[in-house]
């Protein structure tokens, strides 16, 4: 939960910061969740949901490519805490990483994957209103 909240927050924050249109910014707040997903949302809060698809892949990317190198540079050791690292930051293709280090890894992975797209689904709504009334 706390990834997801933390997502949403600096992707919404960061978007604010740079002063992009609302579009943009309700297009970001998804972009740490599975597309499916996430075009949804972004739908319902009032981004455009190519767009929210475009940031989910570019997210998911970046977290293959950066993922081993932070997991290397903290000492994570722990398949748990690997799993949750790929499957809530970089969803779909980070529990694809995670099975390539092990079958728990990537199991773990798949769960805070589909946790953090129902967390989000039912809290992004909200953090949006709160943050742009």
């Amino acid at each position: 939960m706390t990834g997801s909240v933390v997502a949403v927050l600096s992707s919404a924050l960061l978007a604010k910061w740079l002063r992009l249109d609302s579009g943009l910014i309700h297009s970001l707040i998804p972009r740490s969740i599975t597309t499916p997903i996430a075009m949804n949302v972004s739908a319902t809060i009032g981004g455009i949901p190519a767009v929210t698809a475009v940031f989910v892949i570019m997210t998911g990317l970046l977290g293959v490519i950066m993922g081993p190198s932070i997991v290397k540079m903290l000492r994570i050791d722990g398949e748990i805490a690997r799993g949750t690292l790929f499957g809530t930051g970089a969803h779909g293709t980070g529990t694809s990483k995670a099975f390539e280090l092990s079958s728990l890894t990537g199991t773990i992975s798949s769960i805070s994957m589909v946790l953090a797209a129902l967390f989000t689904l039912a809290v992004a709504p909200i953090l949006s209103k709160l943050i742009f009334p």
